[in-house]
């Protein structure tokens, strides 16, 4: 028979359920910023009426949907 103390019967009765639970919220909170970073590589922001729409291809230049006017895929340009 296995004998046990109760400090080890609650270690293994409540510290590893919540160990497992710490570490699947770790991977969900990964797994949502995974995402976050994916939506935000795929939205453009046009620099002529400053709306937001998704990229609908992997083209460097979009076209906007609400002014027409083309709109690069890169990060911001400095100013001047």
């Amino acid at each position: 028979m296995i004998e046990l103390t109760l400090t080890e019967l609650a270690f293994f009765a409540i510290g590893l359920p919540m160990l497992l639970l710490v570490l699947l919220v770790l991977k969900e909170r990964r797994r949502i910023r995974r995402r976050e970073r994916q939506a935000a590589r795929d939205r453009v922001v046009c620099r002529l009426c400053l709306s937001v729409f998704e990229a609908t291809s992997r083209d460097p230049v979009q076209v906007c949907p609400d002014c027409g006017g083309s709109t690069d895929r890169g990060g911001a340009r400095p100013l001047g």
